[in-house]
């Protein structure tokens, strides 16, 4: 297991989580149901049934106005073993497996969790706080509304009633209450890793040689009113995947920089408004005079 910090822009931070053992821990149900349903997915994704395409549309546009910070946590795996100390199954306690207790370092937890991150980007102390922050910020967050989507699946069985037609509202509820579940365990996880001292600090130069490939202060639009800018663009996505050796976080990348650029946008459209708002109060205020 390793953690990856990447700077978006000057204020914004993307952590992803990589399982590194060799030997993956079994599939939960949920996660077997979760594979499932994106198989599912997919099928109705390529299907040519009009409903099918509408609903695909409509539902890959609700999962990229997902926060890029629910991604991180949702995506935090399982600790491996030797991370946390295990204890000896007692003897009624023989229906556990004990395959991966038998060496000490299982025993003691002395496995610590790498914490990859650009030097010249981020300080020691950033990288921690940020890891800090995701987690803390994203505790009360996700158990806060995995509880209101909890409560609001219900409200959705009326839509069952109407023939023909799925519960789509259903399910996009109960998917949020997994979403939000997954990411309170993930938000735990990670706590528990910064609480206990178990992230070893480990500066990446090949990560921080993408940033550097092409001019990473420049942007592709304007700097924010705080002076915001953009540290990472999209043509720079395939080249930092492979020197993660992680592929499959392209589409992450790509969303989560969608999702940046896009605040900033409303900032700037903000600001905007509050000085024609100032500038018309100004005319009028020098009409009456």
């Amino acid at each position: 297991m390793r953690i990856i910090i990447l700077p978006l822009s000057t204020s914004s931070r993307l952590i992803i989580t990589q399982r590194t053992v060799s030997h993956p821990l079994p599939p939960r149900l949920d996660d077997r149901l979760a594979q499932r349903a994106h198989i599912i997915w997919s099928k109705w994704e390529n299907s040519t049934t009009w409903w099918k395409i509408k609903v695909t549309k409509w539902g890959n546009a609700a999962m990229d106005r997902i926060s890029y910070d629910e991604w991180s946590l949702k995506g935090v795996p399982r600790p491996p073993v030797g991370l946390f100390p295990s204890h000896p199954k007692k003897w009624w306690e023989f229906w556990k497996r004990s395959d991966d207790l038998k060496d000490r370092e299982s025993l003691m937890g002395t496995k610590r969790v790498p914490l990859l991150y650009p030097p010249h980007l981020i300080k020691e102390h950033e990288a921690v706080e940020c890891v800090r922050q995701l987690a803390e910020k994203g505790l009360p967050y996700h158990f806060k509304y995995m509880l209101l989507s909890l409560v609001g699946a219900p409200l959705t069985l009326p839509v069952a009633l109407i023939p023909l037609i799925p519960n789509i509202p259903g399910f996009y509820m109960l998917y949020r209450v997994w979403s939000h579940w997954k990411a309170w365990e993930g938000a735990k996880l990670l706590k528990r890793i910064v609480d206990e001292n178990k992230l070893v600090l480990e500066p990446s130069h090949a990560i921080e040689i993408v940033y550097h490939s092409e001019a990473p202060m420049v942007v592709d639009i304007p700097d924010s009113p705080n002076g915001e800018k953009m540290l990472l663009q999209d043509s720079q996505v395939a080249t930092l995947a492979k020197a993660m050796d992680a592929e499959e976080v392209q589409a992450e990348l790509h969303r989560a920089l969608a999702q940046v650029r896009g605040r900033i946008k409303k900032e700037l459209e903000k600001k905007e408004k509050e000085k024609e708002k100032e500038e018309e109060e100004r005319r009028k205020n020098g009409d009456a005079a």
